[in-house]
């Protein structure tokens, strides 16, 4: 178990009815300014479904519950630097998936119900790493839509509509194997073209 609890934090209940009718943006930016009542609301708001998230795929209450607390003390912890410019709400998924994907390398558990993973190899609470994989992410656009018709197309039916070798190759009546021709040259010029950046999809 984790040696210190968000428990511990000291809240001031004078604002908690006030920060149950706000909105999540509005709770965060009130984290922003050090008010620790805010935190609690949001915690009461996704501790739950955040803990059904990453138990799912853990099978361990225990350790599902010092993830979720640790995707709660990072963010009171780099509260400062912290940037959401969209849903709170999906940030703090991102974080929960993060953490969890995290685990899983630690245990190295072989299989695991979870989406495919290479993204969550980004920490969201770095705004360095997030800029990062969304310069990737458009050089993986550019990259994709420069590969020769074939190959962009069974590239796209397998990484975007994930269907299977089998299925691409009864969609575009080709064999199996120029699927698999295909999709190799697909992803080592990929590779290639996004070797200055440390993640892959």
């Amino acid at each position: 178990m984790l040696l210190y609890s968000i428990a511990n934090l000291t809240l001031r209940n004078t604002n908690i009815l006030i920060y149950m009718e706000a909105s999540d943006q509005e709770l965060f930016e009130s984290i922003q300014q050090d008010r620790q009542d805010a935190l609690k609301q949001l915690m009461e708001r996704y501790w739950r479904p955040l803990f059904l998230m990453i138990d799912a795929a853990l099978h361990d209450p225990s350790s599902s519950e010092d993830i979720v607390q640790e995707v709660f003390i990072n963010i009171w912890n780099k509260r400062k630097t912290i940037q959401i410019k969209h849903s709170v709400k999906v940030y703090l998924f991102a974080c929960g998936r993060y953490q969890l994907f995290r685990e899983i390398q630690k245990r190295k558990i072989p299989h695991v119900a979870i989406e495919s993973c290479e993204q969550y190899l980004v920490d969201p609470y770095d705004p360095s790493q997030v800029l990062q994989q969304q310069e990737m992410l458009q050089a993986l656009e550019t990259l994709v839509n420069q590969l020769p018709g074939r190959c962009r197309e069974v590239y796209r039916l397998k990484r975007e509509e994930n269907l299977s070798q089998k299925e691409i190759a009864e969609l575009l009546q080709i064999s199996r194997k120029s699927v698999e021709n295909q999709l190799t040259i697909a992803l080592k010029k990929i590779r290639t073209g996004l070797a200055r950046y440390i993640f892959f999809l």
